[in-house]
């Protein structure tokens, strides 16, 4: 199933905050450390201050983030405030160029280190990543051609092409990153649909739906809505299958639930329990109106064939409904009060609809 880019950063959020707390200590540490440098290489003066004052603005900025980003939960701000901390790292490089003697291309592999770092470590899209190494790579070239002296042409030349190089691999190594952590994504987002959908109809299995309607429950027990369950069953359809094929059988399920499901809410939990037998969780719904309802997915079956390879085939179904109340939200209870209402339509002659005597609220459910 193709995952969405939302989905997608939301799902590793956490680990990209991780991660970025991770570099940021990473880029902080070696900012520290070279202020001594810049102070032997620039030696004290007006640009060394305003050197110092900006890396010192930097290390303090990735301080606030590191604490910060614990509280985040927006993929999106948490994007846009790493491309500022990136972009401020950049104005310390430039200004350290203006700061070194001009002879001086020493700094230069820092860089190449730091640009490859960046693109590996800080999880950044890739399309915010291009405007890091576009704001990075422009201005350097510029610098290295206009302002650099140049003693050697070759060495310029080569530092040239290692700058970008650089750029060009960190983000083919970026894009990787993204495109592995995507297909790891899907996959894994696959098994749990497999797990918890029938792998013949598709909708919800019964693993799936217990962990749904034990949600529900405990809201029903919190708000005191009420609720409901549907028990369904396929009359006969052993003898549909011995008739026409298991094929033939096969599709007919899937066109059973489809009919069905297109006859639900949106919020209503649909699921297969296994064989022809289906269950319907219904929120907010009273035993008058569950029982409504379940005579009219009856009539959704049974008032018109199924044609399906051709072939123009009756269905009907039993249907056991059981109210769910407060003072006793439990599921496996509901479960086994409907399942006795499905059974006792089918005992009294099928396609109709059966209503557990526990929680009526006054309805008269047997529907031929």
């Amino acid at each position: 199933m193709k995952v969405t880019p939302e989905q997608y950063r939301t799902h590793y959020l956490e680990a990209d905050i991780a991660q970025w707390r991770f570099a940021l200590v990473l880029f902080a540490v070696p900012n520290i450390i070279f202020a001594w440098i810049d102070y032997t290489v620039i030696g004290p003066g007006r640009m060394l201050h305003v050197y110092m004052t900006l890396r010192a603005i930097l290390v303090v900025f990735s301080a606030a983030l590191w604490h910060y980003l614990r509280t985040l939960r927006d993929f999106r701000r948490l994007d846009w405030l790493m491309l500022l901390w990136s972009l401020t790292g950049l104005a310390v490089i430039f200004l350290n160029v203006f700061g070194r003697p001009v002879d001086y291309f020493g700094h230069y592999a820092f860089e190449v280190f730091a640009v490859l770092v960046f693109f590996a470590a800080c999880p950044l899209p890739p399309s915010k990543q291009v405007i890091v190494a576009a704001c990075y790579l422009l201005p350097s070239i510029v610098l290295l051609l206009n302002y650099k002296t140049r003693s050697l042409p070759f060495y310029t030349s080569n530092l040239l092409f290692v700058m970008v190089l650089a750029v060009i691999s960190g983000y083919l190594i970026s894009v990787r990153i993204n495109r592995y952590r995507m297909s790891a994504f899907e996959a894994q987002r696959n098994l749990e649909l497999q797990a918890k959908s029938d792998p013949l109809t598709g909708i919800a299995n019964r693993r799936a739906f217990l962990d749904a309607a034990r949600g529900e429950m405990a809201r029903v027990e919190r708000t005191a809505e009420p609720a409901a369950v549907l028990m369904l069953d396929i009359d006969h359809f052993k003898a549909i299958n011995d008739r026409h094929g298991h094929e033939l059988g096969d599709l007919l399920l899937i066109a059973f639930t489809q009919r069905i499901q297109a006859a639900l809410r949106p919020y209503d939990h649909f699921a297969r329990f296994g064989g022809e037998e289906f269950v319907v969780l219904l929120p907010g719904t009273a035993a008058a109106d569950a029982a409504a309802l379940a005579d009219r997915l009856r009539r959704v079956i049974g008032d018109q064939l199924f044609v399906v390879s051709g072939q123009a085939v009756p269905m009907t179904m039993s249907v056991g409904v059981a109210a769910v109340r407060p003072d006793n939200a439990s599921l496996d209870c509901a479960l086994r009060r409907a399942d006795a209402a499905m059974y006792s339509a089918k005992k009294h002659g099928r396609n109709r609809v059966e209503v557990d005597a526990t929680y009526r609220d006054g309805a008269t459910m047997k529907a031929a």
